[in-house]
Formats: C-alpha cells, sequence, structure tokens
C-alpha cells in the first residue's frame, strides 16, 4: 500500500478533503459484486461483528442493506465524515482551529467511533490543549480483535503525522 496523501492547504473548509482522502487511502471500498456494485459485509475484526459497506459505514448498515455504486460510497463518506466531524467537534470545540488535526480525530473516529472519541485520552488532551500529548493518542489504539495490524499502524502513524502538521505553531 502506498502512503497516505500528502496534506493539502489549511483553509478551514479544507479538512473535508484531508479527511475523504485519508479514510478512503485506509478503508479502501470492499466487496465490489459481480454487478459492479458495492455489497454490505460482516467485519469479523470488529468486537463484535459489525456490517459494513463502502468505506468502512458501519452506522444503519445490515445483511440486507442494498448494494450501491462506488459514486454512491463516496458521498456517503463525505456526508458521514461531515456527521462525524459534527459529534468530534461538540466533544472537541478547539478542533475547529486546526483543520488538519480536525481531519485526522475525524478519521480517527471513523474507525474507532465517535463515542470512544468522546470518552478518550486523545479528546481530553484536545480539550486541555496539550497537543504533544494528543499527538501521541492519536497514534492509539494499534490493534483488532486483539491483534497488532500493521495496516493499522500504518493509519495511525498517517493519522499522528497530519495531526502534527496542523500543530506546526505549537510543537517544535
Amino acid at each position: 500500500m502506498s502512503p497516505a496523501p500528502a496534506p493539502a492547504g489549511r483553509d478551514p473548509a479544507d479538512w473535508k478533503t484531508l479527511a475523504v482522502a485519508i479514510v478512503s487511502h485506509f478503508e479502501g471500498c470492499a466487496h465490489k459484486g459481480s454487478d459492479g456494485l458495492i455489497h454490505p459485509y460482516l467485519d469479523h475484526l470488529a468486537k463484535p461483528p459489525v456490517w459494513t459497506r463502502g468505506f468502512g459505514r458501519t452506522y444503519g448498515i445490515t445483511e440486507s442493506s442494498p448494494a450501491i455504486s462506488i459514486d454512491d460510497c463516496k458521498a456517503e463518506l463525505a456526508d458521514g465524515l461531515v456527521n462525524y466531524a459534527k459529534s468530534c467537534l461538540a466533544a472537541a470545540p478547539n478542533l475547529a482551529r486546526r483543520p488538519a488535526c480536525l481531519a485526522a480525530v475525524v478519521s480517527w473516529a471513523w474507525n474507532c467511533g465517535t463515542g470512544a472519541f468522546r470518552h478518550s485520552r486523545l479528546r481530553r488532551a484536545i480539550v486541555e490543549e496539550r497537543w504533544k500529548d494528543a499527538a501521541e493518542y492519536i497514534r492509539k489504539p494499534r490493534t483488532a480483535g486483539g491483534i497488532e495490524l500493521a495496516g493499522l499502524c500504518k493509519r495511525r502513524d498517517a493519522e499522528a503525522s497530519l495531526f502534527r502538521s496542523g500543530l506546526r505553531d505549537v510543537l517544535t
């Protein structure tokens, strides 16, 4: 797998471009059927296993959810990330001033869940503006199903790199 896309500019609206790039890179779009559509699948690495579709969407997905096109998956991802960003910003409003950090946290939450973010040391460090600590906490967790996975480690390292890129003014 090639490295995650490099961060783009720092326009406040740019968080979404950054988040879509990193999430789509690491999630991929799995389970394309012979009909050319993307079908739901049961992710057995999640504990408990969870129905998933497209670029890692789990909310509202069941075994009987319809298959959709790749373009629909991309739109679903963008819409989902906006909703995740709202939840992350509600829990850590100071992320609004740091688009790259917001994108990294939204990617992390897309993978771990917004509930996990709300109860995390990562969120607490962000709220308290302990940016160095937050830059380390975003590198966790690195396991799925109790096993450290190389792909997940690469994702966490990419999220940490993106997060740190939004902290150039405070990290020296």
